[in-house]
């Protein structure tokens, strides 16, 4: 079984359910349809499907793992080479 081949693709957005308030609800979803109709509700670590929309997301340079100052959360942002003070996920942000 190899790479799930959706979670590498450029095409994949991640959406928040509008009527959920506390915004916990996350669903993804793609710009052309997923290749299999379980694609929506997968939660395996991969698969052998094929789709002819794919397209792999560019490795990212520049970008560095934190942990949110407030909650713990793992961060993907940008590095800089001078210190950027503490650094917030974005519910703590907003609600600090």
């Amino acid at each position: 079984m190899s790479e799930c081949i959706c979670s590498s693709c450029k095409h994949l957005k991640s959406i928040i359910d509008e009527g959920d308030h506390d915004q916990n609800e996350i669903s993804e979803t793609c710009e052309f349809g997923f290749p299999s109709e379980d694609c929506a509700t997968c939660e395996l670590e991969g698969c052998d499907l094929t789709c002819e929309n794919y397209e792999k997301v560019p490795e990212e340079s520049g970008f560095m793992m934190s942990k949110c100052s407030k909650c713990g959360q793992e961060i993907k942002h940008m590095s800089t080479n001078h210190d950027e003070g503490e650094i917030f996920c974005v519910t703590c942000y907003l609600n600090k």
